[in-house]
């Protein structure tokens, strides 16, 4: 399965802090932001750590976009969630290249715990570089989630 709970919620996601430093505890060790990954900053707000509130009966909040750098060349990703409710929350991730093209790297209806860390890993199904990674949440009217997205280059 490609999502599984890694952990408590760690107080960089909590707390939305944006660093390079902020610590994840993974199978009760402490795991420190890779080297070669960075987060991705949410379009509108030029944050890392998004947290939202669905609404499902006016259809809002269900789309974050984040950008992605251009003259990186990554070679992998891994969106990140943390919910505030247990639930099923149906979770796309799709993929927006320079040339208007869009490809779904990642589509399921996933039942999540709250307070648990999931890890949501993929890569271009083109093999293309995208210029905007949007991940698509819906679910329960009312449910809060925090999102992220690391992007990696090969090492």
């Amino acid at each position: 399965m490609l999502i599984k709970p890694l952990c408590l919620l760690s107080a960089g996601l909590l707390f939305g802090l944006n660093s390079t430093t902020v610590l994840a505890q993974m199978n009760n060790k402490v795991e420190k932001l890779p080297k070669n990954c960075q987060y991705l900053k949410e379009v509108a707000t030029n944050q890392s750590h998004i947290t939202k509130t669905i609404d499902s009966i006016i259809g809002k909040n269900f789309d974050t976009d984040f950008a992605v750098p251009t003259g990186i060349k990554f070679t992998s990703f891994k969106g990140f969630m943390v919910t505030q409710n247990d639930g099923t929350y149906g979770v796309t991730i799709n993929l927006k290249y320079p040339d208007n093209s869009v490809s779904t790297a990642f589509r399921k209806d996933v039942v999540m715990q709250r307070y648990k860390s999931y890890s949501l890993p993929f890569q271009s199904p083109t093999k293309n570089l995208p210029y905007q990674i949007n991940l698509n949440i819906n679910g329960n009217n009312k449910n809060v989630y925090t999102i992220a997205v690391m992007a990696c280059k090969g090492r």
